[in-house]
């Protein structure tokens, strides 16, 4: 096993994210043990390579996650759906990190997403990548979605707005088939989706993803059973051609 590419959602107690100090000890953790690297970066050959995503662009994560990254030393590859994005909001830092993934979606006015200004900020970090996630984040594997919308001119809109390339292509809910992995692969060097699966490298069409959220201690995601478990998925998963 040489990449393991880790899922993050929310930078707050939730069982879609963790909080503060969590984050803070699982980040000092992967400093010392492993090489944290951005999509298509070579791989340590000797220890085990970890890719950190998280999808959204929740508020938190430019106001609680980014700063530990930074005080780290880590990269990360942040998942935008940009037609949910806004050039800036009203509300006081509190307020937006106190909502609720449901309401950071349904009224993207209030704040709960990071707004193009702070995207832009981020963007200025070499650090930081960014991945398309859908242009309106709606599941891709329903026949009523608008392929070329939310694939390709998801990369177009976050290329405009960020001056950033963008070659790595996120899931919206995991949801994919055979067209909409046609679409994201004309237009993405990077595919990722949800596996519970490590990953040989970066030439797979399809990475596989593990969920780092919930986490029950700084490096429960690491230990020698679960290791394996990734392993073992991965050779399942590749044995049935998903």
């Amino acid at each position: 096993m040489t990449l393991l590419v880790l899922m993050y959602h929310r930078a707050q107690t939730d069982r879609f994210g963790n909080d503060a100090a969590m984050l803070d000890a699982h980040f000092a953790y992967l400093r010392r043990h492993y090489a944290c690297i951005l999509p298509g970066e070579p791989l340590d050959p000797q220890r085990l390579n970890v890719c950190l995503t998280f999808d959204d662009a929740y508020y938190d994560f430019f106001a609680v996650a980014y700063p530990l990254l930074s005080k780290h030393g880590l990269c990360a590859v942040l998942a935008v759906s940009p037609g949910l994005i806004i050039e800036r909001v009203e509300a006081v830092e509190g307020t937006r990190l106190a909502l609720s993934s449901y309401d950071a979606y349904a009224y993207p006015e209030r704040g709960g997403l990071c707004t193009w200004t702070e995207l832009r900020q981020l963007a200025l970090d070499p650090r930081i990548a960014f991945a398309a996630h859908g242009r309106t984040h709606v599941r891709l594997d329903n026949y009523r979605a608008d392929l070329s919308r939310e694939i390709a001119d998801a990369k177009t809109v976050l290329q405009e707005r960020l001056c950033r390339e963008v070659n790595s292509f996120v899931y919206p809910f995991g949801g994919f088939n055979a067209e909409t992995q046609v679409w994201a692969r004309k237009f993405y060097r990077h595919v990722f989706r949800i596996g519970q699966a490590s990953n040989r490298g970066w030439q797979a069409p399809l990475l596989y993803r593990v969920v780092a959220d919930g986490m029950s201690t700084p490096e429960s995601l690491f230990t020698p059973a679960r290791l394996l478990r990734y392993r073992c998925n991965a050779l399942w998963n590749r044995a049935r051609g998903v």
